[in-house]
């Protein structure tokens, strides 16, 4: 059963990178546990402190509304697992989990996992960036709902569909568990790698290494923070209604702020982010919703890593900033593979991706296009040649007037 069991470990997102006798250290540490049909394991709430791996039988995973109605989130059978933000925070349970049929589960407690990944700063670190990909897989999944009730009800009235409570309460059961563990761990890197620590590191590699992690724990509690937001504003939506805050801000500080999100993944990449800004313009305010924008750049920016600069081949990218009348003109040019007329007419197409094979859902481009039009009031264009390079040019207004706009 050992192996077996590594295996099904294995399978669980956080635990691929552990090796063997890591895993093996893990299941020794746990116990085996049968429950009949129909049992309840633990409810909505309850203390949480274990996760389980299901050996044999299959469970249901129910959440509870405001209105204290059951709704069926999933069904899980041998292999999959459940209860895993456990082992990092300890906090409580986000659904109520129902045997259907007599089971046989493995159970395994927080205290020798956080052991394990504590002592092995390689393996917390990849670890973090396994959860970091979960996270914007999360993303993903969350406007393809909101775009696909769009679709049905109206193209710009994102706002406005009739099941966002079902969606909602399916979507956080998905999303709380990675966006709770990357809190933790990253709260838990910046914690422990002190400034004192850092300076009794003797090794330059090493100290290297650790300052590395420890930008990496902070730009992700910097991240998680727009993510939570970004969950927060969908329970807060009346009659479907996703807002972010009207500010003013300096536009060159905005951007900065936006490159340094991406500062790791671009360096992995071997990606140069030429930020272009005429002096005159470092004071220059913008009054609209920074975290759309945001959003919009970081699409445009991973779009720039995985298809023009694709496999870390690495290359460089231009974004500039001017001013036209009354509005600021950004634009995001690569070098890199470019497109067809053909691709590049359609690349704003819900759905439309030709990138299927690398684990595009052809959202992207479609959310960024939405965003700047609905949302910021602006206008976006696409100009690409064949194996020489793309350019994203986005007009937005100094000021967007008015109520917060829907998404």
């Amino acid at each position: 059963m050992s192996l077996d069991l590594i295996g099904s470990l294995k399978n669980i997102s956080f635990f691929q990178y552990f090796q063997i006798p890591q895993l093996q250290d893990m299941v020794n540490l746990g116990h085996s546990q049968a429950s009949p049909a129909q049992s309840i394991l633990f409810k909505q709430g309850d203390e949480a402190s274990c996760l389980y791996v299901i050996l044999s039988g299959s469970v249901q995973v129910i959440g509870i509304d405001e209105s204290g109605k059951e709704v069926e989130l999933s069904v899980l059978s041998v292999g999959d697992f459940f209860g895993e933000l456990a082992l990092v925070d300890g906090g409580t349970r986000s659904a109520t989990i129902k045997t259907l049929s007599d089971c046989e589960l493995f159970v395994l407690g927080r205290t020798g996992f956080l052991q394990t990944l504590s002592q092995s700063p390689d393996l917390l670190s990849d670890v973090l960036a396994d959860i970091s990909g979960k996270i914007r897989s999360s993303n993903e999944k969350i406007y393809k709902e909101m775009l696909q009730n769009q679709k049905i009800q109206s193209e710009m009235e994102l706002e406005r569909h009739r099941s966002l409570s079902q969606m909602v309460a399916g979507v956080a059961h998905e999303v709380n568990t990675p966006l709770g563990i990357v809190n933790v761990t990253a709260s838990m890197i910046s914690e422990n790698l002190t400034p004192d620590m850092l300076a009794r590191a003797e090794d330059p590699e090493l100290k290297e290494m650790l300052e590395d992690i420890l930008e990496a724990s902070q730009l992700m509690l910097s991240n998680i923070a727009r993510a939570n937001h970004l969950i927060q504003s969908f329970k807060n939506i009346s009659v479907s209604q996703i807002t972010d805050s009207l500010e003013t801000i300096l536009m060159p500080r905005l951007l900065n702020e936006a490159i340094d999100l991406f500062k790791i993944k671009a360096r992995q990449a071997g990606i140069q982010i030429d930020l272009l800004i005429s002096p005159e313009l470092d004071f220059e305010e913008w009054t609209g919703y920074s975290g759309y924008l945001t959003q919009v750049l970081m699409n445009l920016l991973t779009n720039v890593e995985r298809y023009a600069y694709p496999d870390n081949m690495g290359g460089t990218v231009e974004i500039k900033l001017s001013t036209q009348a009354e509005n600021f003109i950004l634009s995001v040019e690569d070098f890199g593979q470019g497109m067809s007329e053909a691709d590049a007419a359609r690349v704003f197409d819900l759905f439309y991706t030709t990138g299927r094979h690398k684990g595009g859902t052809g959202l992207g481009m479609s959310i960024v296009h939405n965003l700047v039009n609905s949302a910021l009031k602006g206008q976006i264009e696409l100009h690409s040649v064949l194996n020489q390079g793309t350019r994203v040019t986005v007009s937005l207004p100094r000021s967007i007037e008015g109520e917060n706009t829907a998404a």
